[in-house]
């Protein structure tokens, strides 16, 4: 029995990845309005009502695609790195080819400036990404504690900002370029305290 629970564990997982990869395509590709519980379905390979067994609508699976991206994300970094490598691997990783979960935020995004409640989730969301965020900073900076939200915000536009240049197709500078002022960056406000009471 236990063997027999745990095999439908899986199994459920499994059509959830299926289900949440499917829904990053077709948002990317149509857009949040035009995208179809459908032809999501369709390329995942599972009815409309596997859908709506666990989602309420579109905006409740976007939102779970979102979170699936971004946890993706954070869970590629290397758990035993230190917060100021991560720190810097983060915005490397801006330079990256851009990926189906670039499309998603972007649609997550612009629909959740006509929809209230799909905002509120977004937000949610993004306030989980933020709370690793800020982990990550007391413990490169526990200096900054005090400014801890100004970093977070600043280190949101770099990214958001990045991910707009990317998608207009900007020109952008050299990864040895990037990688240089990210490190810049991150060294100012790791060496703040230091430079002050140094004189």
């Amino acid at each position: 029995m236990a063997l027999a629970t745990e095999l439908t564990h899986t199994d459920q997982d499994e059509l959830k990845e299926r289900l949440l990869h499917a829904a990053a395509e077709v948002f990317a590709e149509n857009g949040y309005e035009k995208a179809g519980v459908a032809e999501i379905a369709r390329r995942a390979g599972v009815t409309t009502g596997a859908i709506y067994s666990r989602y309420s609508g579109k905006a409740e699976l976007l939102i779970d695609a979102v979170d699936r991206h971004l946890l993706t994300q954070l869970n590629s970094l290397h758990s035993n790195a230190s917060a100021v490598d991560v720190l810097s691997h983060l915005g490397d990783h801006l330079l990256d080819d851009l990926s189906d979960g670039t499309g998603l935020f972007l649609e997550a995004v612009v629909a959740a400036k006509r929809d209230p409640e799909l905002a509120e989730r977004l937000r949610h969301v993004l306030q989980s990404e933020e709370n690793k965020l800020g982990q990550l900073i007391e413990e490169a900076a526990p200096q900054q504690d005090e400014n801890k939200l100004a970093l977070m915000r600043l280190a949101h536009a770099i990214g958001f900002g990045m991910t707009l240049t990317r998608t207009i197709g900007l020109e952008l500078p050299s990864r040895d370029d990037w990688t240089t002022v990210i490190n810049l960056v991150i060294e100012a406000f790791i060496n703040t305290e230091t430079k002050t009471h140094g004189g």
